[in-house]
């Protein structure tokens, strides 16, 4: 299989192409919310052909996310009412399937669960795509701008104020330095001069 085959959603692959070249063996890539895998096997074969020795980790619940987006559709409960109430087994099928079972880490976890397992300042890119409303995308940047290095990125997907007024709107706010990025993305350079978001600040607890 190759992940051109794999259901999904996926328009950043120059993006994992950027990332493979402006960082060093050695790194770690996390995505958080992969679906069926689709973007996650493609990351890995971006990863592969750079020879770098780059981790990759993607994060899911794999029980979907609901009703989403101004149409509120389900978009992933056919696949989850598939597999049983999981998406893990399907998607773990396809990183097997698509050769990459050595190359990448799946964590079946909640990602504000899955930021504590990383240490501060221990992660060269985290790419968000999980739940799109406007409190999870807000608590989700809380989450994981600590675990980025300084001269690392965080950036997330939907950065499309037509489709997703809800995501746009919560990395404005919380990340106002944040610019648009590839195809529908939004990107913020941890540490940049200019930059003045404090990620002391988004330490305070999610609730505020």
């Amino acid at each position: 299989m190759h992940w051109t085959e794999i259901q999904g959603w996926f328009q950043w692959r120059s993006a994992q192409e950027d990332a493979a070249r402006s960082f060093p063996s050695g790194s770690c890539f996390v995505e958080v919310g992969i679906y069926m895998g689709r973007s996650l096997c493609s990351l890995a074969e971006v990863v592969s052909l750079s020879g770098k020795n780059i981790k990759v980790i993607g994060v899911d619940n794999c029980q979907g996310s609901g009703l989403e987006g101004n149409r509120r559709e389900d978009r992933h409960g056919a696949m989850v009412q598939q597999g049983g109430g999981t998406l893990a087994g399907m998607l773990h099928k396809n990183i097997i399937d698509c050769g990459y079972s050595d190359k990448i880490t799946m964590i079946v976890a909640d990602s504000l669960a899955a930021s504590q397992l990383f240490r501060d300042d221990s992660l060269e890119w985290v790419h968000l795509d999980a739940r799109h409303d406007y409190d999870s995308v807000k608590a989700d940047i809380r989450a994981w701008l600590p675990k980025v290095k300084p001269g690392g990125w965080l950036s997330g997907d939907d950065y499309d104020e037509v489709k997703w007024p809800s995501v746009v709107m919560a990395v404005n706010n919380v990340l106002p330095e944040a610019k648009p990025w590839a195809s529908q993305q939004w990107r913020f350079l941890v540490g940049e001069k200019g930059n003045k978001t404090s990620r002391r600040l988004l330490r305070l607890p999610r609730f505020l």
